[in-house]
């Protein structure tokens, strides 16, 4: 009864709320959703969808969520102090604010994603910017001759590796990512290994891809473990009380 309450408030007063309602026409888990909650900026139609929309962004995980964010721009800029001019391919960029994050013409950043939207926001935002070393460009992850890149020097799976619901999707990105690098490589990845209520999420929320949103919380290691076989190990590790975010490079 709890989450079918939740749930028509959701989809009644919660549509007040521009944040949920951004929820339920691209999916809570979208990249475009995780841009929203990036900028952390109650909005709602009347003072009543503002106020909907403050408590639903400052809910404990979506802090995870922008805590995340910036140890992954960290470890992206150290990492590429280890390159002259890298390639940088991102797998799963959504509109990619912390690509952004990083030092003009210090690598050409590549910024792929499945959702025509979030690829259309990303390139209007890389042009407004005038940040011509990034692009963003339609790119399947899951299909090698669909990838926006075939050849990188450091791979970025952000929030990616966190909503697979299944094991071999992730071995499956995982061979992808390898079958483009050579040794000397680095992966900085983030990854959700805990969550305080899975079902709140699958009985009231949508994916992506408008249906029930599954989680699968996975420890780090179990990641670096599946890369181990395709010569990654991992270099480095940070975590916050919901996410993990790593290097792997490859031998």
């Amino acid at each position: 009864m709890k989450y079918l309450l939740t749930r028509i408030l959701l989809q009644t007063v919660g549509r007040l709320s521009e944040g949920i309602r951004l929820g339920w026409r691209t999916g809570f888990d979208s990249g475009v959703m995780l841009e929203y909650i990036y900028e952390n900026k109650p909005r709602g139609t009347t003072p009543l969808g503002v106020w909907v929309d403050r408590k639903f962004i400052s809910h404990p995980v979506w802090d995870g969520v922008r805590s995340r964010r910036n140890l992954l721009i960290g470890q992206l800029e150290e990492t590429l102090t280890h390159y002259a001019h890298p390639v940088v391919f991102d797998f799963a960029a959504g509109v990619g604010s912390y690509l952004f994050a990083l030092p003009q013409n210090k690598a050409q950043i590549i910024a792929g994603d499945f959702a025509p939207e979030a690829v259309a926001q990303g390139q209007k935002k890389a042009q407004t910017l005038g940040r011509s070393d990034i692009t963003f460009q339609k790119s399947n992850a899951f299909m090698p001759s669909e990838l926006a890149c075939q050849q990188a020097d450091i791979l970025v799976s952000s929030g990616f590796f966190d909503i697979l619901v299944k094991d071999e999707e992730i071995l499956k990105v995982l061979e992808n990512g390898s079958n483009i690098t050579q040794p000397g490589a680095r992966w900085v990845f983030t990854i959700q290994e805990h969550h305080p209520d899975l079902r709140l999420l699958r009985e009231t929320m949508v994916d992506l891809h408008q249906q029930e949103w599954e989680l699968v919380p996975r420890p780090a290691e179990q990641l670096a473990d599946w890369a181990k076989p395709h010569g990654w190990v991992l270099e480095k590790l940070e975590r916050n009380d919901f996410f993990a975010v790593g290097t792997l490079v490859r031998q």
